[in-house]
């Protein structure tokens, strides 16, 4: 289309008038990359900013199984979103890998990221600077039945305090009745266990997981005593049989029969046992340590970070702030019954009706996260020397074999 040359001269002496207006600004579209396993979480975040900012916020829902590698290509592309969101557990690899923005000025001096749960900071951390801060948590649980603690004479009120009372009670739960058993976990599932027996483990003072070749792994007091624990409950039937070859598909499927007394679970079952299972009396409580007081929990769900290349780059790290505030922790994530990534808020005025998401909220706080490179090779493969050495611990019974084997193949892991 031809335009009048007058024409062109007044538009281009607008657009220069505009442009030298003190403040003037656009607003911008900014994107981010959640996995699929958490976007619903995000995306109450996202709403909560779009509806207070000019500046909006797309999101785009990403496979959990494809966030690593779309991640790394699009680095080396130069096309990245502006901000990511993603299993807290590949934080160290993406910052090795040189995927993300350095943080540390802006975030170091932010009062609410001193506020954030200490292992969402360790995880974010590489070589004294930091990378990104927590966003969406979840956390590990035990899980417990209250009727049959009831029916087994125990105080429904009173969880196991150490992981001798937790096997005391397994087995008085599986003496009181034929058909219940004291204790369940998914004996294939390397993710699983990880999430839920390494906490009873490392509240004790162990180290799991080396992050170099020769760092410490299974070491300490609680990793003997915690799978000798678990095998003396497989060898005496206080665990069912169906636990062995469970790949996780009946994590908490097998607990919602009614049958089990306790478990290590994460803070999702309690939206969905209320939901799908109102007759199940349940409890929670953190997972015990060898010594009464050493509960422990493991902190998972997702950070948010910027990747290396963002071209919002300032934009992003203030949504990264803003989403750090008691506005966005209370209004975003506890209004909905997700878990704040701030340890002082863990009891506020949207979980005083349900006490159990407190108690949830408060073991993000005790909680940590193994600090890994290759975390995948480590722990969630196949045949991953976690997951072997539970099950050469637990249902073979060489718990001393099996620890050593591990030793051996996750420093070699962590050479690489």
């Amino acid at each position: 289309m031809n335009v009048p040359k007058r024409w062109r001269a007044i538009a281009i002496a607008a657009i220069s008038t505009v442009a030298l207006i003190p403040g003037t600004s656009f607003a911008a579209t900014l994107s981010i990359w959640a996995r699929a396993s958490s976007s619903n979480a995000a995306q109450h975040m996202i709403d909560l900013w779009n509806a207070s900012h000019d500046d909006k916020i797309e999101l785009t829902t990403i496979p959990d199984n494809q966030m690593v590698t779309k991640l790394a290509t699009s680095v080396q592309s130069g096309d990245v979103p502006d901000l990511i969101s993603f299993d807290l557990i590949f934080m160290p690899d993406f910052m090795r890998a040189g995927l993300l923005t350095d943080l540390t000025d802006v975030l170091g001096a932010d009062p609410n990221q001193a506020k954030v749960a200490q292992a969402f900071k360790d995880l974010a951390t590489y070589e004294g600077r930091l990378y990104g801060t927590g966003f969406t948590p979840d956390v590990s649980i035990l899980l417990y039945n209250k009727d049959l603690f009831r029916k087994a004479g125990l105080d429904p009120e009173q969880p196991p305090k150490t992981i001798g009372q937790l096997e005391d009670f397994a087995r008085k739960i599986r003496a009181s009745d034929p058909n219940a058993y004291g204790y369940y976990f998914s004996g294939s599932c390397g993710g699983c266990n990880i999430f839920t027996q390494a906490p009873m483990m490392w509240a004790s003072g162990a180290t799991l997981l080396p992050s170099s070749a020769d760092g410490p792994a299974m070491e300490g007091t609680g990793v003997k005593e915690v799978l000798t624990m678990l095998h003396n409950m497989w060898k005496d039937g206080i665990i069912p049989e169906s636990a062995e070859a469970d790949t996780g598909a009946n994590f908490q499927a097998t607990f919602e029969t009614g049958t089990i007394g306790m478990q290590g679970s994460g803070g999702f079952a309690i939206a969905a046992l209320k939901a799908n299972h109102p007759e199940i009396d349940f409890g929670i409580a953190p997972l015990p340590g060898v010594n009464e007081g050493d509960a422990s929990s493991f902190v998972g769900g997702d950070v948010i970070a910027v990747p290396k290349g963002s071209k919002n780059a300032d934009l992003a790290l203030q949504f990264i702030q803003w989403q750090l505030t008691d506005d966005a922790q209370l209004n975003g994530l506890a209004k909905n019954l997700i878990l704040p990534s701030r340890s002082d808020l863990a009891d506020n005025e949207f979980f005083k009706a349900e006490p159990r998401y407190v108690t949830t909220a408060q073991a993000v706080g005790i909680g940590k996260t193994p600090y890994a490179f290759h975390f995948n090779d480590m722990v969630n493969a196949d045949q991953s020397p976690w997951l072997t050495m539970l099950q050469t611990a637990v249902f073979d019974g060489d718990v001393d074999g099996a620890i050593a084997g591990a030793q051996e193949t996750l420093r070699s892991i962590a050479a690489q």
